[in-house]
């Protein structure tokens, strides 16, 4: 999962790089006088794939909210609490948005689905983005919350 989630955060890096050059493109061509027609959305589709193709790693390296300062107040049994509820919160709201990107992926896919504006892309490769940032991203809280309940199992065993 790990392999995964970096190849992905890769994938989301390229993937800013290339609306960054983009966007400066745009820039560059409205300064001189020409028009734009794809740049904006192109640009957009592609901030939007990487946001959600980074979300498993950003998970896995902790840049996800937390609440730092109540986990230092908790000890114990609230402390794991705390830890858990968060975890199985979030990992149902993955799954949904995962399960919802994919019906949204298929039907799009199905149907020739177009986006509203100039360049009018295929919105299925887009919508696909969502499904798999959301499923890995709900895996790797699945992860989290085994690792949870082997902390407090080392915890219990301690003593």
């Amino acid at each position: 999962m790990a392999r995964v989630n970096v190849a992905l955060a890769i994938l989301a890096a390229i993937l800013l790089v290339a609306a960054t050059i983009i966007i400066t493109w745009m820039v560059f061509k409205r300064g001189i006088g020409l028009q734009s027609s794809w740049e904006l959305e192109t640009a957009i589709e592609l901030m939007i794939s990487a946001t959600f193709l980074a979300s498993p790693y950003t998970l896995t390296t902790g840049g996800h909210v937390k609440m730092d300062l109540l986990d230092s107040l908790l000890s114990g049994s609230s402390a794991h609490w705390m830890a858990l509820l968060p975890r199985v919160l979030a990992c149902g709201v993955c799954f949904y948005l995962g399960y919802a990107g994919l019906e949204m992926t298929i039907h799009a896919y199905l149907t020739g689905e177009r986006a509203l504006g100039i360049w009018q892309p295929l919105v299925w490769p887009k919508y696909s983005t969502v499904a798999i940032g959301m499923l890995l991203t709900a895996f790797q809280y699945v992860l989290e919350i085994v690792r949870v309940f082997g902390e407090r199992r080392q915890e219990i065993d301690n003593v």
